[in-house]
């Protein structure tokens, strides 16, 4: 092969390998308003966001994610009535995200935001009611635990994520509880599943 010909096939192959490697498109801050049952869509992420809803009505809310096929993927919220709380989109590496749907019978809103937009947890203890995202400045290092408090009735859940890889779920209790768990190195953020008042502290 001559030289020109094998700098040619070097210059086809290099861009092929290097756009494999490059790292997926962040998520867009989008926001979403309507009324009753609708469908909306994000430009499709494996990328792990947060989504902030709030609903005001009698009946029935749920939020699914929806993969880019246009299957359900995960059932972020249930609720009866009104509704405002933040969630986990793509919690595990293989799901995917396209868009989201909401059935209602009132008003809601969405916002879609990266994970990185989660309220920073800057006291050791935080005390806060439903379903909320926090972030840690640095991601754990060492032996660390958590204590937690629930005094709703539902399912009390709370995950700890770090910044790529699988979550784990700490928490998954129900009604009035209380405990201490320990914070799995390299959690960089914490996800509280409530349907009452909770409180967390870590040590």
């Amino acid at each position: 092969m001559s030289t020109a010909l094998l700098i040619a096939c070097m210059a086809w192959i290099v861009p092929a390998s290097a756009e494999a490697a490059s790292p997926p498109p962040p998520i867009k801050l989008r926001a979403f308003q309507g009324e009753g049952d609708d469908v909306v869509r994000v430009s499709a992420t494996k990328l792990r966001g947060i989504a902030t809803i709030k609903h005001t009505g009698e009946a029935n809310f749920a939020v699914w994610s929806i993969e880019p096929s246009g299957k359900n993927s995960d059932l972020l919220v249930n609720h009866i009535g009104d509704y405002s709380g933040t969630v986990v989109v793509n919690i595990y590496p293989w799901m995917k995200s396209g868009g989201f749907k909401i059935e209602a019978d009132g008003a809601w809103t969405l916002k879609f935001a990266p994970i990185s937009y989660a309220p920073l947890w800057k006291p050791l203890t935080v005390k806060n009611v439903g379903d909320k995202v926090l972030k840690l400045a640095q991601p754990t290092k060492g032996f660390h635990t958590l204590r937690y408090a629930h005094s709703g009735e539902s399912n009390f859940a709370v995950f700890a994520i770090p910044v790529s890889g699988s979550a784990e779920l700490l928490v998954n209790k129900i009604g009035r509880v209380s405990g201490k768990v320990t914070i799995p190195s390299g959690t960089k953020y914490v996800w509280v599943q409530a349907d009452g008042k909770w409180t967390l502290t870590r040590k």
